[in-house]
């Protein structure tokens, strides 16, 4: 019901800027494509952005360099139109609108990919990059290739990966400083085998609750712990009920830039480099800035009375061979061939 809704709540949009003051609407990617990239369009095509986060996000900002990237590369023939804040139906719904088309771009995350190919699971497995380096190196070489197929299977095409950075654990309990700490937690997760898996490996109970509820079942003691960048956490006000954070980095977290496969179709083949392109290098942009956020971020959720706590190198050893087995079922071997392979 929530699902239909958001459509109708998408189409009404539509519907309501071609009706205000009897002026066309600007065509989307469903209409016809300019002649060439470089020429001026009067009727350009705008592609509506679908994502979870804030307007001061690094998601938000991301999407909105990359909007002039694409403005200036196409002299204004491809515009970005984007809603932050699940304006248009949260991550599965618009994942859902934007394989019929309706949306055109989902700023995506593993975990509600997970539902639609189960496959992409593995990018949420524990400790399965080393270093921001690694991670980035992976998701522009072999993580975007292995998966190619699979979006297109589903009616999205990845256009790159973004960054939402190293998920820490947070909790409202206790101080983590050893292995024993953690067990028995219940932690909050968003879906998915690899991340419940992940969770149970540790002792703990996985409880999963949609992003949207978050902070009212941490909360109401729903779930006790999470993971999450710092700057997810005061972006959403997460620190306000979790007093304790860790350098535990228990996932890291991929932000796919799915579009639908129904508007990419409808571009010209140059059209389509153009959005790849542009998109990449918008990426290249949002993940300096998600490192930077999350530094601030942090520096203020201590200053705000939050606990931070580095736990030993020995430590996240024994917290890395307990997941290992979790890893090694889970993930695909010739991806994770490839991944080691870029160590």
């Amino acid at each position: 019901m929530k699902k239909f809704f958001a459509l109708l709540l998408t189409l009404a949009m539509v519907l309501s800027l071609a009706a205000c003051g009897g002026k066309e609407e600007a065509p989307t990617a469903s209409g016809d494509a300019p002649a060439a990239s470089g020429e001026a369009a009067a009727d350009p095509i705008v592609l509506r952005v679908s994502h979870k986060s804030s307007e001061n996000s690094s998601w938000q900002k991301g999407a909105e360099y990359w909007n002039e990237l694409l403005m200036e590369r196409t002299n204004g023939a491809i515009q970005l139109e984007i809603h932050p804040n699940s304006a248009l139906g949260d991550q599965k719904e618009s994942t859902e609108a934007c394989q019929l088309g309706v949306i055109d771009i989902v700023l995506n995350a593993p975990a509600t990919l997970a539902g639609f190919m189960t496959e992409i699971s593995a990018l949420d497995l524990p400790f399965l990059f080393d270093s921001y380096e690694h991670a980035f190196k992976c998701m522009d070489t072999c993580v975007l290739d292995y998966y190619d197929q699979a979006y297109k299977d589903i009616g999205l095409v990845c256009l790159a990966n973004w960054d939402t950075g190293f998920k820490n654990l947070s909790n409202n309990v206790r101080e983590i400083k050893s292995v024993s700490d953690i067990n028995g937690l219940k932690i909050r997760y968003a879906g998915g085998a690899a991340l419940s898996a992940t969770i149970e490996a540790l002792g703990c109970g996985a409880v999963s609750i949609p992003w949207g509820e978050t902070y009212i079942g941490l909360s109401q003691g729903t779930a006790d712990a999470q993971f999450n960048p710092a700057s997810t956490m005061y972006e959403s006000k997460i620190h306000e009920v979790q007093k304790y954070y860790s350098n535990i980095p228990i996932q890291y977290g991929a932000e796919p830039i799915t579009m639908s496969l129904i508007t990419w179709n409808k571009l010209t083949p140059e059209q389509q480099q153009i959005m790849i392109e542009t998109c990449q290098e918008a990426g290249v942009w949002q993940r300096e800035l998600s490192q930077k956020m999350d530094n601030e971020a942090l520096q203020t959720m201590i200053d705000e009375g939050v606990v931070y706590t580095e736990v030993s190198d020995e430590v996240l050893a024994e917290i890395k061979e307990l997941t290992a087995p979790v890893l090694a079922e889970h993930c695909p071997p010739e991806l994770l061939e490839a991944i080691n392979a870029a160590r």
